[in-house]
């Protein structure tokens, strides 16, 4: 992702994942050590949410039965802040996260398992 002059890129490290940036304009490199709850790649994403750098990380299997959800950090003072999560039925479908739109909002594929049918939906 490039954002504001500065490319970011998920990075691994044994079991930990690390977001790596380098700023254009200075030529510095910096690291940020992702969250401790984001312990794999599959379905981590890094976009941008209200003009902060973000991590979207997918979690299969949620407090509720039937339900996935969403994890949405941003990067706050070189820190990482969780938001609410996103929360979906996960029933007969499989979704795939795409990124943040425009207007902040959460861009998802669902894919119905039964149809083979794939839709856009934003949250």
């Amino acid at each position: 992702k490039f954002f504001n002059g500065v490319a970011y890129h998920v990075i691994k490290k044994g079991p930990i994942f690390s977001i790596m940036s380098f700023d254009s304009g200075s030529e510095e490199f910096e690291e940020f050590i992702a969250p401790d709850a984001i312990c794999s790649p599959w379905e981590l994403c890094i976009d941008v949410y209200k003009e902060q750098v973000c991590l979207l990380s997918g979690f299969y299997g949620c407090e509720e039965e039937g339900m996935d959800k969403i994890e949405l950090w941003v990067l706050q003072e070189k820190r990482w802040k969780q938001l609410l999560p996103f929360i979906y039925d996960s029933l007969d479908a499989c979704y795939g996260t795409i990124g943040i739109s425009i207007d902040d909002k959460l861009l998802i594929e669902r894919t119905d398992l039964n149809k083979g049918v794939a839709d856009l939906y934003l949250f």
